[in-house]
């Protein structure tokens, strides 16, 4: 049969495999697509987990109450916001006056002190996250503060003690830790970060339709491991950088300041832990892929 129209494909040409360029440009695509989705999903993951979330801020700040240089100046925080609102008798105005710089230095040595940190952290997380409108307190709308007031109140219980007088403790002690655009970044963490879902399933649809799309699945997996890779090391990077920042701009005071920088280096450390995670999956995803491509070139030999 040579007379077959020359226009006419031959129906041999006409296999799968003409197609094989299209379906290993979409499979690209859509993993490219999955590596950008995993980059910002976990994120926003863990910005929920541990930002958000007041017993995941709770446990990631709450180490921040043992640094020496921190504890000393939080003390001194709150005797000073004690003090400046006493209006003690005579007799007993120096003694108390004693009993408070005592206080500053040993406050954090006293076993109800773990527990009146913790009651700050939940406070300030309230007043951050919680819903400011409802929390009666404007400065908190604008601005980022702690609220040291279980602080004052625990050097305020010791005081009486020691006196036998009533102390009149305020319900809040605020110290500011940032202005109203930190006040903005942070309203705008707690309405995304956890919609991380979103991203978080598109990027495994995505890598699921790449998986399907490809005639060789071990280069799929090769190449994810290595995108999954490439976002660990820009994760490293910003977490590097984020924590070489100090306080970015934060802290309005002192003791914010230094809570600020605290924070930051708590949670470049913490993530750290996240991009560790990443790292291993990039290298089971690796070597899958060439586990996959060693096997698929052998069955290409043996049905040769």
């Amino acid at each position: 049969m040579t007379d077959i129209h020359p226009s006419l494909p031959r129906l041999d040409r006409c296999t799968p495999n003409s197609r094989n360029p299209l379906r290993s440009f979409i499979s690209a695509i859509a993993v490219i697509f999955a590596l950008l989705l995993t980059g910002i999903a976990v994120p926003m993951a863990w910005a929920d987990a541990n930002i958000v979330r007041e017993d995941g801020f709770v446990a990631l700040t709450s180490p921040i109450g043992k640094d020496q240089a921190f504890q000393a100046r939080l003390a001194a925080t709150a005797v000073a916001s004690l003090e400046s609102k006493l209006n003690l008798p005579a007799p007993v105005e120096q003694a108390a006056s004693s009993l408070l710089k005592d206080a500053a230095t040993a406050m954090t040595t006293w076993p109800e002190y773990p527990q009146a940190w913790n009651e700050t952290l939940r406070r300030s997380h309230k007043l951050t996250f919680a819903g400011n409108a409802g929390s009666g307190n404007p400065a908190a709308a604008t601005s980022l503060v702690l609220d040291v007031g279980p602080l004052v109140k625990l050097a305020a219980d010791r005081l009486h003690t020691a006196t036998g007088l009533p102390i009149a403790t305020p319900d809040s002690a605020l110290v500011n830790i940032g202005g109203p655009a930190q006040r903005q970044q942070v309203d705008a963490i707690a309405a995304y970060a956890p919609m991380w879902w979103i991203p978080g399933l598109g990027a495994v649809l995505l890598f699921a339709l790449g998986l399907l799309a490809a005639k060789r699945r071990g280069v799929v997996f090769l190449f994810a491991g290595l995108g999954l890779a490439a976002v660990a090391a820009l994760w490293q990077v910003a977490a590097t950088v984020l924590k070489g920042a100090g306080d970015v701009g934060l802290g309005g005071t002192a003791t914010g300041g230094l809570f600020a920088r605290q924070l930051v280096a708590a949670a470049a450390d913490h993530f750290a832990g996240w991009i560790t995670i990443a790292w291993i999956a990039a290298g089971v995803l690796v070597l899958l892929g060439l586990l996959g491509v060693m096997f698929a070139r052998r069955a290409g030999r043996a049905r040769g």
